[in-house]
């Protein structure tokens, strides 16, 4: 349940950042980003929780970023007065995925991560 709290705080932390420093990420209400974060954050905690292990950090940071990438582009999409370009979503995913190497590495290695998942 840690990993899900962690989860979302940063991802929507990390969008609402991006929409400050990346100038094709744009939101028009201080909520958007953060509504976006946190449904991206209980699907990447859910993909957790399926596939993560020692052997698959590799495979789940690069799941992390497609579903991200794709997530805040079409995610935008839903949002009145909101553009993000892809370029600006798929710069929104790498910042997601760097803070995501630190949370994957921190849950394997605390011994939060116990069940075994589909692919470990």
């Amino acid at each position: 349940m840690t990993g899900l709290l962690l989860k979302l705080i940063i991802t929507p932390l990390g969008i609402v950042v991006s929409s400050w420093i990346l100038p094709n990420v744009q939101f028009a209400d201080w909520y958007q980003p953060i509504l976006l974060g946190a449904v991206l954050a209980v699907i990447g905690y859910i993909g957790e929780l399926m596939f993560l292990g020692r052997k698959t950090k590799g495979f789940v940071l690069a799941m992390d970023f497609v579903i991200s990438a794709v997530g805040i582009y079409i995610g935008a999409w839903v949002f009145a007065n909101t553009g993000v370009t892809l370029l600006g979503a798929v710069l929104t995913a790498v910042i997601l995925v760097i803070t995501e190497i630190f949370q994957h590495n921190w849950l394997i290695d605390s011994g939060r991560i116990k069940k075994e998942g589909i692919l470990r």
